[in-house]
């Protein structure tokens, strides 16, 4: 595949040329290979003898005094059954069983975990009845995230996960935690670990291959453990914390905040029948209805906006982010701290991503494209967060190593592009309007209120549509692909050629009678797929060689997919 290898990165094994295909790799497309070696579970047997000769290593004492609080509480339904039953009946034999399943809960994962860092796997052991053996290859570890609770920092413990991008059976996502080891023999564990990755990462003329066992011995662990964490791309400003209202998260939380207490019966009856909540009815009733809906939307934007900047806060505080030239290490946190460690091998590209709110307040966050990361939350990619888009975009850059490519102009779509997008945002507000108009003249009158409401709907809906237009482009730099949509939550994508395994050219009715086509790059890092939405079809094609150069003339001749003129001319 032509075009500049991602920053980082090592050049992808050529894969095998389908038969009939002319040999010359240079000009026929082919998807990069992958290491589909998985995490297994092996037994004594089949564990290597380097790896035999390691000792196995127990967790630190002191999490007992966490566990309780942790453990404990997650199998506290189970346990609160006694507890109960023994608070009733004043028998203390129930109170007895139900401390000691809290205590059993507490201690077992201390009494029956054991891990070891072999020079070739990782192995953690875990389980009292059916005992597990989880051995992960230290060539296929992505990630290391280091948490502390405040707990946890008190005790001088931290959370130390291993991340490989697979679901391993057995383990619940496609990671497993030392929860919790002495927070002092942390920098020297992680860098211990990653060891394995760095030497895979100087190991270029050999793609493919296994690391020297000699590189990741004891004197290139030291040596890894004196590592410095390298330039600092970004760090975390006090100013920052004024992004936070125009997210939804102080929203949410009083939402789930105001579900749990209509859930509480009791409670809520009894702060119903306060003197308190009287007295407000009676003074709200004698208030205007218009200036008391006003009064309560200013209070909950302001207790939303209060509640979203101390979490935001207590998040993201000390954030930084430095760069070594092989990892990227994140770390962030007040009370709560997170460090994650993301290999630079992984990286496949970077997305900026501007919520409406967010973006009207000129601020925007970043977050790194990696294979091997499976994160629901997207807290493990985040490499940037609420900020100036000004310093997204310079984060953007220095990521990337091309501080060109955040500032690269977008290919527009057009205006059948437009209309589509105008069509969507209107049909469901312009239906509404009609069904009122059959209601004015057959039904009964509608209030005036009821069409001011509606023909701002169909103003806001326009202008939904035309942003959400204005936010679709794409670009196809030399070795890169940028796509941007969206319009609640725009985010411009910019992915690595090299990163891209398939494509996928997608038209729905309405598509294809407007000229249109969704065309989607599938890669194994990131969401799985990025998407040029709506563009002209008829450059579909010309997308795809530009981006996988030599694909096109693979796959083309068998599609029924129209083509643009000049390159129907070019294949006569």
């Amino acid at each position: 595949m032509s075009g500049p290898t991602p920053p980082g990165d090592q050049p992808d094994r050529p894969a095998a040329v389908p038969q009939g295909e002319p040999s010359d790799s240079a000009d026929v497309w082919a998807p990069p290979s992958l290491d589909r070696t998985a995490p297994h579970a092996p037994d004594d047997e089949t564990t290597s003898p380097a790896d035999q000769a390691v000792p196995w290593k127990q967790l630190n004492p002191r999490m007992l005094l966490v566990k309780p609080i942790t453990a404990g509480f997650r199998a506290l339904p189970a346990i609160i059954v006694p507890l109960f039953v023994g608070a009733q009946t004043g028998n203390p034999t129930w109170i007895i069983l139900g401390a000691a399943a809290f205590v059993y809960v507490a201690c077992i994962d201390w009494l029956m975990t054991r891990y070891r860092v072999g020079p070739e796997h990782v192995q953690l052991k875990t389980g009292l009845i059916s005992r597990n053996v989880l051995s992960i290859p230290r060539s296929r570890i992505r990630s290391v995230d280091v948490r502390a609770t405040v707990l946890h920092r008190m005790l001088g413990l931290a959370v130390l996960r291993i991340g490989t991008g697979q679901r391993s059976a057995g383990l619940s996502g496609s990671s497993f935690e030392l929860d919790a080891i002495a927070a002092k023999d942390v920098p020297e564990l992680r860098e211990v670990l990653l060891a394995g990755v760095r030497a895979a990462a100087d190991d270029s003329d050999a793609p493919g291959t296994a690391a020297d066992d000699s590189s990741i011995g004891p004197a290139a662990e030291r040596a890894a453990g004196q590592r410095t964490p390298g330039p600092e791309l970004a760090h975390w400003k006090r100013a920052w914390t004024w992004y936070a209202p125009f997210g939804f998260t102080g929203v949410f939380i009083i939402l789930a905040g105001l579900g749990l207490f209509f859930q509480s019966g009791a409670v809520y009856e009894r702060l119903l029948d306060t003197q308190f909540i009287a007295e407000s009815a009676d003074a709200v009733r004698d208030v205007n209805p218009f200036l008391a809906g006003t009064a309560a939307i200013a209070g909950l934007v302001i207790v939303a906006s209060l509640i979203a900047m101390a979490q935001y806060f207590l998040t993201y505080s000390g954030f930084t982010l430095h760069d070594d030239g092989r990892t990227l290490r994140v770390h962030h946190g007040l009370l709560n701290t997170r460090e994650s460690t993301l290999d630079r091998r992984r990286l496949r590209g970077v997305t900026i991503e501007n919520p409406l709110l967010l973006r009207a307040a000129g601020g925007a966050r970043a977050r790194a494209i990696m294979t091997g990361l499976r994160d629901a939350s997207g807290e493990s990619s985040l490499i940037l967060p609420d900020a100036p888009q000004r310093r997204a975009r310079e984060v953007f850059g220095a990521v990337l190593h091309d501080g060109e490519l955040a500032r690269t102009p977008l290919r527009r779509h057009g205006p059948k592009a437009l209309q589509r997008r105008l069509f969507r945002a209107l049909i469901l507000p312009l239906l509404a309007v009609a069904g009122m108009l059959v209601v004015e003249n057959t039904i009964a009158g509608l209030p005036r209120w009821a069409w001011v409401l509606a023909a701002v709907i169909v103003a806001l809906s326009v202008f939904l549509g035309i942003d959400r237009y204005r936010a679709l482009g794409h670009a196809t730099p030399a070795g890169w692909l940028i796509c941007q949509s969206g319009s609640l939550t725009r985010s411009r994508d910019c992915v690595a050629a090299q990163g891209i395994i398939g494509w996928t050219i997608t038209q729905t009715f309405f598509q294809r009678r407007a000229g249109l086509a969704t065309v989607t790059a599938a890669t194994p890092a990131g969401r799985g797929a990025y998407s040029v939405e709506d563009m002209p079809a008829v450059d579909a094609w010309d997308l795809i060689e530009s981006v996988t150069p030599g694909m096109s003339r693979t796959f083309q001749r068998d599609s029924q997919f129209p083509r643009s003129p000049e390159r129907c001319a070019g294949s006569n």
